[in-house]
């Protein structure tokens, strides 16, 4: 890898540790330290343009930022050297997980047609849930039943693209966990969401969780 990019290594590989905030943090204070080296300097100011970039043009969060760069060189748009290119995509090609991130969009970008189809979500659990809803028009909601506590994975399935994995509680799924200590009807809060979540921090993707006697619900809305 390039020292004008040293920092790609240390973001994309926080991004593959179990506890990504943690792992951001360490990598960006091994990024400001390294960038006190002089053969960093150049590098460590091609991070702060790129954190500035992703946070203020592109309001994103730094896993976002990383992939945007991986979108970059997918679609052709990529601003550096040829060098550098060619040293990003080894690096995401020996990583399998980014590399599949980067097939999928470029599968995207090569078949114009099939980015006009309406998209289509996939839920998936660790105890054999496995459904998928096409969303018609966007903006859009549609919702998941009898979802059961575990680990769930949200994806697009025109591309195989994972927007989100985590694990769903009963606290957020069964009514009794949900609501323990209130005198709350079942009526009246069936229609209160116990959790929501903004999938791609963006506001464009957002799930929102539902409790219910024996399982739950998600509602999976797709705002822009």
């Amino acid at each position: 890898m390039s020292q004008n990019l040293y920092f790609i290594p240390l973001i994309t590989g926080a991004l593959q540790e179990p506890d990504i905030e943690k792992a951001l943090r360490e990598a960006f204070c091994k990024i400001k330290r390294l960038g006190t080296e002089k053969r960093y300097a150049e590098g460590l100011s091609n991070f702060r343009i790129f954190m500035d970039s992703a946070y203020r043009h592109h309001q994103m969060t730094a896993i976002d930022g990383a992939l945007e760069l991986i979108a970059q060189l997918a679609t052709g748009t990529f601003g550096g050297s040829l060098q550098e290119k060619r040293a990003f995509l080894d690096f995401i090609r020996s990583h399998p997980d980014l590399k599949t991130r980067y097939e999928a969009i470029r599968r995207v970008e090569e078949d114009e047609d099939f980015t006009r189809g309406f998209p289509v979500i996939g839920v998936l659990s660790d105890r054999g849930y496995d459904a998928t809803k096409e969303f018609k028009k966007v903006p859009d909601c549609e919702s998941f039943e009898r979802i059961l506590p575990g680990n769930y994975t949200v994806r697009l399935v025109n591309t195989g693209w994972i927007i989100w994995e985590a694990e769903l509680t009963a606290q957020k799924l069964i009514w009794p966990e949900a609501h323990t200590g209130e005198n709350l009807p079942l009526a009246a809060g069936e229609g209160q969401p116990t959790d929501e979540i903004d999938l791609l921090n963006n506001g464009q993707v957002i799930l929102r969780t539902y409790a219910g006697i024996e399982s739950g619900r998600i509602e999976i809305e797709l705002a822009k």
